[in-house]
């Protein structure tokens, strides 16, 4: 019976040793201001052979192996591209379930670095051959790996794993970039009154920008240093009302929404 269970194994194993070492990557796509999913979002990750997802309500899946990875989000209206992001993602881990939510921003100042030929027609190839070929160096591996295999089973036949219950939220564990962990646990913001009066004019000038505008553009209206403007937005976002992220070469400044 041992014999019989260590060969249906290895069988395994020889058979999909693309699934060997790949975790599960998941997370749902959020529109900027309203944090609401969008429906029907487009993501591709550039792993091997490219993965690509149309995230129905917002919520999307890839499996991947260990490696750095380039994550691009679309979302169309009426055939018209309105939001665009990139994201780095870094997986160090062999084996998971990790969370990796994506903010979306609407395609404004950006919207001209997109031309129709970047966007229009994509199609995505499938490679024929997954697998790899049965030569002297794989079948060198398969009997490294018979070899390894035959040891632990025979120091842990009579262990019984747990099974992990996946019905369970996944949480962020190190291996994994997680960008966007701003979006949970939001603490009531302070009153404005109470704020001084260059804080107060920062949150005015947010207000008047419908909430979001770039640090440079904030710099401009405040006719301050570099560092002062800098110090003030870190001085907010201690307090809960703004939060700064980093988009291309600058950072946009985002009002919170009032609870």
């Amino acid at each position: 019976m041992f014999n019989t269970r260590l060969l249906l194994i290895a069988i395994v194993i020889i058979l999909t040793p693309q699934t060997v070492s790949a975790i599960t990557i998941h997370g749902t796509v959020y529109e900027w201001y309203t944090f609401e999913p969008l429906d029907n979002a487009l993501v591709e990750v550039n792993s091997t052979p490219t993965q690509f997802r149309v995230a129905a309500s917002g919520v999307y899946s890839f499996n991947l192996p260990p490696g750095d990875y380039l994550i691009k989000t679309s979302y169309y209206q009426n055939d018209t591209l309105v939001y665009y992001g990139e994201d780095t993602l870094a997986v160090t881990d062999y084996e998971g379930n990790y969370v990796f939510d994506i903010l979306m921003f609407p395609l404004q100042e950006e919207a001209e670095e997109f031309t129709d030929e970047d966007i229009g027609n994509v199609t995505y190839d499938v490679e024929d051959n997954i697998l790899p070929g049965f030569d002297l160096t794989y079948t060198a591996v398969a009997l490294l790996i018979l070899m390894i295999m035959g040891a632990a089973a025979y120091y842990h036949y009579n262990r019984k794993d747990g099974l992990e219950d996946e019905s369970e939220p996944a949480e962020p564990v190190p291996g994994v970039h997680i960008e966007n962990d701003y979006l949970n646990d939001r603490e009531p913001a302070p009153d404005i009154d109470k704020l001084p009066d260059d804080l107060k004019e920062i949150i005015h000038i947010l207000e008047s920008q419908g909430g979001r505008m770039t640090q440079k553009d904030l710099r401009a209206r405040l006719n301050c240093s570099e560092a002062k403007v800098s110090l003030m937005i870190t001085d907010l976002e201690d307090r809960g009302l703004v939060h700064k992220v980093k988009k291309g070469r600058g950072n946009i400044i985002l009002l919170r929404p009032k609870e």
